[in-house]
């Protein structure tokens, strides 16, 4: 055997052990396959992965080819110049990865067409490791990496340290996963500034409701806190609507001018006034996540039949109303 050909027999065993198992040292040596090979041979192995039955493999053949992964990097290197500091090999291996992680072949495509970072990322493998260990897998790790690309340049243990915080405070799987998975930005913060944010949020609602609330809206982590206050201030004084409506309204994932404009209009209209409790006032208001989370559509045809124009016209003037007064 020549030392060309030992050398390349231990790259193989270095970049896969899966090809020990796969190639034969003796063809290879005959044959002295170039690089190219290689690639396609991940390619393959990356269809059979990912794919659950022969139709499937048959159907993603079609379009993952060692050329399409060339072609989809050099439309993304035509985009951002500092992909030309991937090469082909790179991004075969990373993908790779994700299909041992049980991530189908049409959601990597995906992934390069939609949040191309990760295969910048230097911590590919130990990232998607510390994920599966903390028991993500398959379509819960395409999500991650979907919102959140540049997870894969992120400090393996530090992460690990915080996934294990996040399923320390939210105590059940399912509100760990979700919260997770829906808003993974979560994960390029340090517990302290976590803790600090849910230790200031139970100044407006109980412990346990700020972990929902949290679940319901994660970026109420991230926003700016006077931002925060001031939605809640407007719906609990202005309104008159209690924390319990507001758990269950996604009124965070709302502007404040959204929240406003609903509720004048339905004041102006007569479909809102703010109750009166110790006079015994019935309440007989919409409930919040009606006022805020139907479309202008349906809102204008609900409250006063009007037509959609009516009240996007409505919103227009009403902007214009709010810029004047705090002028």
């Amino acid at each position: 055997m020549s030392l060309f050909c030992g050398r390349r027999l231990v790259l193989q065993a270095i970049i896969s052990p899966l090809l020990r198992h796969r190639f034969n040292p003796i063809t290879l040596c005959a044959d002295h396959p170039s690089p190219r090979n290689y690639l396609q041979y991940f390619s393959r192995l990356i269809l059979q992965r990912s794919c659950h039955s022969e139709t499937q493999l048959e159907e993603s053949k079609r379009k993952w080819t060692t050329e399409f992964v060339d072609s989809a990097l050099e439309k993304i290197r035509s985009e951002d110049k500092t992909f030309y500091s991937v090469s082909l090999k790179e991004v075969m291996k990373k993908l790779q990865c994700l299909s041992s992680a049980n991530i189908s072949a049409d959601q990597i495509a995906n992934l390069m067409k939609e949040s191309p970072h990760f295969l910048k990322g230097k911590n590919m493998e130990p990232i998607l490791k510390v994920l599966q260990d903390q028991g993500f897998e398959g379509s819960g790790i395409y999500e991650i990496l979907l919102s959140f690309g540049r997870i894969t340049d992120e400090d393996p243990t530090e992460l690990s340290a915080l996934l294990v915080f996040l399923r320390s405070i939210y105590r059940t799987d399912r509100k760990f996963t979700r919260v997770v998975t829906t808003h993974p930005e979560v994960l390029s913060l340090i517990p302290a500034k976590i803790n600090a944010r849910v230790n200031t949020l139970q100044d407006l609602f109980k412990s346990d409701d700020v972990l929902e609330l949290t679940i319901m809206s994660p970026h109420i982590i991230f926003e700016d806190m006077e931002t925060i206050q001031e939605k809640f201030d407007y719906v609990f004084h202005t309104m008159g609507i209690s924390q319990r409506q507001m758990m269950y309204s996604n009124m965070f994932n709302y502007s404040l001018l959204h929240i406003q404009t609903r509720h004048v209009f339905l004041e102006r209209a007569g479909f809102y006034k703010k109750i009166k409790k110790e006079k015994g006032e019935i309440n007989s208001n919409p409930l919040l996540q009606d006022i805020l989370g139907l479309s202008d559509k349906v809102f204008a045809k609900k409250f006063g039949k009007m037509t959609e124009q009516d009240y996007k016209t409505f919103a227009k003037y009403f902007a214009q109303e709010v810029e004047t007064y705090m002028e």
